[in-house]
């Protein structure tokens, strides 16, 4: 009969501290901290453009399958932290291209420079 007790008391305990606890984190999530900063997507941001700078001065020289690991490694230091439209999903797709063949590291290239440029990226 101890038992059947502790067991009801425990579970009202359980239930009472649950009713006391809010877990309402939507407000809090969707306000911005006035310490954050809006950033237009369809802007390059700071990571974008780092990206694009490291595509640029490395492609010309990407004429291995090597070569373009590497520098699609050194463009994805910067591409996923980018909030910029496209830069980060196109980074992924570069290093997807890295290690296929010349006709889909060209494709990848091709789609990653564009990425930059829609953005506003000049060289």
């Amino acid at each position: 009969m101890r038992i059947r007790y502790a067991i009801v008391a425990v579970a009202i305990t359980a239930a009472a501290l649950t009713a006391c606890t809010t877990n309402d984190q939507s407000e809090t999530n969707s306000k911005p901290k006035a310490t954050e900063k809006k950033t237009d997507p369809s802007k390059l941001d700071d990571a974008g453009k780092l990206a694009c700078d490291d595509f640029a001065h490395g492609y010309q020289s990407a004429a291995t399958q090597s070569d373009r690991v590497d520098l699609a490694h050194k463009v994805n230091k910067w591409a996923p932290s980018s909030h910029t439209d496209r830069i980060a999903d196109t980074g992924h797709v570069l290093a997807n291209g890295a290690t296929g063949s010349s006709g889909a590291w060209k494709l990848a290239a091709d789609t990653f420079a564009q990425a930059c440029l829609d953005a506003g990226w000049k060289a």
